[in-house]
């Protein structure tokens, strides 16, 4: 059953995955002004994450100028490792599995970045409104703003790439949960009493194999015992053994 409730949140983190990736490409954000008389817009400012804020209107419109936000802009820095993190946290999900035998230290290490990612996610969702958005009167999440004096309708809306982040938030998340659960399963289980009793004494073992370092003395003894046998003896023991078989003749 776990394996299958697990199994599932993958499925559900990849998908996250995917819209976090298909997020940094499309509008997170809109700003238009529309003539009340006509209906015409004459004012347009798209944001995205990855290319920044953007209009269809030439430079030389100074109206629309006027309209540009300005300190409303996310690092580019941050979008790339944002970006970097969603193709980790992929190839950690499918590649990676602690329940599979992997190294716990390895997939500990994958968790981590998975982790960051989801906080990553949460600071787009959260911090973008919060501190780009509303400081620079950019209203959130939408809202329709009537100026008679200019007789102007201007329009404040987010866009499907910020959406797409609040639907990867809520996929990606129960996942990093999950999983930073098990591997700390894990950790507690190889850090019981039996499972360090059980480590020590196959150390023990390997580091104090009484039939290995026996047979290691037998061999040193029959190798300098052989290798007397083979030296050339000096000419005082010579001598020595030539009185000795001399004398057991006379």
């Amino acid at each position: 059953m776990s394996i299958n409730i697990k199994s599932g949140y993958k499925i559900i983190f990849l998908i996250g995955l995917i819209f976090s990736f298909a997020s940094v490409f499309l509008d997170w954000y809109y700003i238009q002004g529309v003539l009340n008389s006509s209906g015409e817009p004459i004012m347009s400012w798209i944001y995205n994450a990855l290319f920044g804020w953007s209009t269809p209107f030439t430079e030389g419109n100074l109206f629309n100028e006027s309209y540009k936000p300005q300190n409303a802009t996310m690092p580019v820095v941050i979008v790339m490792v944002f970006i970097v993190a969603i193709f980790l946290s992929a190839y950690s999900t499918l590649f990676h599995d602690v329940e599979k035998g992997d190294n716990l230290l390895k997939v500990k290490r994958f968790s981590f970045i998975t982790i960051s990612l989801v906080t990553l996610i949460g600071f787009f969702v959260l911090v973008f409104p919060l501190f780009f958005l509303l400081p620079n009167d950019l209203y959130y999440p939408f809202m329709v703003y009537f100026d008679y004096e200019l007789e102007l309708t201007l329009n404040y809306s987010i866009g499907p790439g910020y959406w797409l982040q609040v639907l990867s938030f809520g996929c990606t998340f129960p996942y990093a949960l999950f999983n930073q659960s098990v591997i700390s399963t894990f950790e507690k289980e190889q850090n019981t009493p039996a499972e360090v009793i059980k480590s020590y004494i196959e150390n023990a073992k390997e580091e104090f194999d009484l039939d290995k370092l026996i047979a290691q003395e037998e061999l040193e003894l029959e190798s300098t015992k052989l290798q007397r046998e083979i030296e050339p003896k000096n000419e005082v023991e010579q001598i020595y053994e030539d009185f000795l078989t001399t004398r057991v003749r006379k």
